[in-house]
């Protein structure tokens, strides 16, 4: 079973064996490690962006009524930092996508992006009896939302997947494109994996029209309690490899 989807969720609980432990590090140590050494090495380096011409007026949310309904349950629960991350990981994840031309779902990969960190929430951290990860738990939230809007099973599954995946450290297009682009997108918000793909100016515009506010603490904090509540999660093992030191040395904030 592949970590993080719902079959592994639902036998685990969101718990991290020793064997899962070794099978993340295994999947992720190279590539993570490939990406960290040129996201501080491009930092400063103008030459490294790819796109250079993209601007936010270039990447339009879906205009379907599931899209603005994520977005309102998403701005539902909740705070104006979380909100601003979750729109700014959309952007990221349709960057990427569209300068590694790849096709996807992008009503799919919306929605993911608006509602991924539903776990961390008030209303949502908790929100499955038997989970213990807050990926997991948005994901649910997630899922259970979907349905109640009319989408079939096996697309709400899907959601759930997307969402609960953004937690491992590295997704491959293999294991699913849409949960490809949001990992990578959340990970280039909150730690500037890839940030150098994007110019200053692009970046620059996202943080005027969302700007970060208190973001950083506020996912440091969230992640240091959640480490120590749930001590066998993903977030735990993150929490464990210096994830605060990598919120903090992010590169690419201006």
């Amino acid at each position: 079973m592949q970590i993080g989807r719902q079959a592994w969720m639902a036998q685990t609980s969101g718990d991290l064996s020793l064997k899962d432990r070794m099978a993340l590090l295994s999947h992720s140590l190279l590539p993570v490690l490939k990406q960290s050494v040129k996201m501080y090495a491009l930092a400063h380096c103008p030459k490294a962006t790819v796109q250079g011409s993209l601007t936010l007026d270039d990447l339009c949310l879906p205009d379907s009524a599931e899209v603005k309904q994520a977005l309102e349950k998403m701005q539902s629960c909740s705070s104006d930092a979380l909100q601003n991350h979750c729109l700014r990981t959309w952007y990221y994840a349709i960057g990427f996508a569209r300068m590694q031309g790849l096709k996807r779902d992008d009503e799919l990969l919306a929605v993911s992006c608006l509602l991924h960190d539903l776990g961390m929430t008030e209303p949502h951290y908790q929100h499955h009896a038997n989970c213990r990860c807050f990926a997991g738990q948005g994901a649910y939230a997630a899922k259970d939302w979907s349905i109640e809007r009319g989408w079939t099973i096996p697309r709400a599954d899907q959601l759930f997947d997307v969402i609960s995946m953004h937690m491992n450290p590295h997704v491959s297009l293999d294991e699913g494109t849409e949960a490809h682009l949001l990992q990578q997108a959340a990970s280039c918000d909150v730690i500037g994996s890839r940030g150098f793909e994007f110019a200053p100016q692009f970046r620059q515009q996202l943080f005027q029209h969302y700007p970060r506010l208190d973001f950083n603490q506020q996912m440091i904090e969230f992640t240091q309690q959640e480490a120590i509540h749930r001590p066998k999660s993903r977030t735990a093992m993150v929490v464990q490899s210096g994830f605060k030191q990598l919120v903090n040395l992010n590169p690419y904030l201006d």
